[in-house]
């Protein structure tokens, strides 16, 4: 097969296992247990490339594919974030600080931990943001300016997401152990649990209300991944240029700009109009954008689950487990206090 016919095959591939997984996992049920459509994607283009002869011819196409497809996924996905719903919910005072310090804390976490396990620091940093902001898609925003290994980024998105569905079920108990309930229960959930249908299903076994505040909790972390990264690069660059690495530029990748562009122009109402598609009637168009955005991940994470190995995933992969496992914990700890003395302000009549 001529060489520049393979990347474009591989793209069709992992489309076609984007469009498989989209298809059955509405077949599998409603179980929180059930990864998502992007999760079976990555399981399928991991086993696909542990098939006699297909890594070779596929692994550098699926490399190629991680890089290009990461800034067309992200900047679709962000036409779903309404900065105004926020603002309404009046979520952007003490929440806003909260759930700034609980992120700080899964960042530094991941840091800590990392170092005591011996991982690499770049993985170490996809774990914190896979953990502070929102999952994947946060991890697929960090890659590039950390610059992983495939195979490092591959098993940090298998374990943000293990460690999210884990959370679905250690967050209620939990609130009740400690006596979160209701809408403190959103609360928690929102500040603390992974992925976007995690944390709101999380969030519903407190609650109609706590459903809300786990929904509007959670977007205002997804809503913070823009500055996260801005942060991440300016400290990465001047981590480089004191180990003599080069350049001293913050290396920001040019599609975060155009996200945050799609949040705004979400919020202000301008993709707001309506439009028939294939898989929606008279839906908004930005609607339609998200799930466009959404495809194109469950594709790339397709290319992702090719980059997995299991040698390397055996080598390395508890690790990368036992630092993902401690860092929710931390994040999960710092939640849990603060909505502790928030709920007591409140009692005390200074909330």
């Amino acid at each position: 097969m001529p060489p520049r016919l393979v990347t474009p095959l591989v793209w069709v591939l992992c489309f076609a296992i984007a469009a498989l997984s989209d298809w059955a996992r509405p077949q599998l049920g409603d179980s929180p247990w059930i990864p998502g459509a992007s999760v079976l994607a990555l399981v399928l283009g991991a086993v696909l490339v542990h098939l006699p002869g297909v890594r070779p011819r596929v692994l550098a196409a699926s490399k190629a594919i991680v890089k290009h497809g990461i800034p067309y996924a992200i900047v679709l996905i962000g036409f779903g974030l309404s900065l105004t719903d926020l603002w309404k919910a009046d979520v952007l005072g003490w929440g806003l600080v909260a759930v700034v310090v609980a992120m700080l804390v899964a960042f530094g976490s991941a840091g800590l931990f990392g170092r005591l396990f011996g991982l690499d620091v770049r993985t170490s940093m996809l774990i914190g943001a896979g953990t502070a902001v929102c999952g994947n898609s946060a991890i697929m925003a960090v890659a590039p300016v950390v610059q992983p290994e495939e195979e490092d980024l591959a098993l940090s998105l298998a374990v943000i997401n293990l460690l999210g569905l884990l959370m679905v079920f250690v967050l209620p108990p939990l609130g009740n152990w400690t006596g979160i309930d209701g809408g403190f229960g959103g609360m928690l959930a929102g500040m603390t649990v992974h992925a976007v249908p995690q944390a709101v299903a999380a969030g519903e076994a407190f609650g109609e209300h706590a459903l809300r505040l786990a929904t509007l909790y959670k977007l205002l972390r997804v809503a913070l991944l823009m500055p996260t990264v801005l942060l991440l690069a300016l400290i990465w660059s001047r981590r480089g240029k004191a180990e003599g690495a080069g350049s001293s530029k913050a290396k920001v990748p040019g599609f975060l700009w155009l996200f945050v562009v799609a949040g705004i122009l979400r919020s202000v109402g301008a993709v707001d109009w309506a439009m028939t598609t294939p898989w929606s009637e008279g839906a908004p168009i930005w609607k339609s954008l998200q799930q466009v955005g959404k495809f194109v991940l469950t594709a790339v994470m397709a290319a992702v689950g090719m980059g997995i190995y299991l040698p390397s995933l055996v080598r390395v992969g508890p690790r990368i487990l036992f630092v993902g496992i401690l860092t929710a914990a931390a994040m999960t700890a710092c939640a849990v206090a603060e909505i502790l003395v928030l709920r007591s302000w409140i009692s005390d009549g200074m909330g």
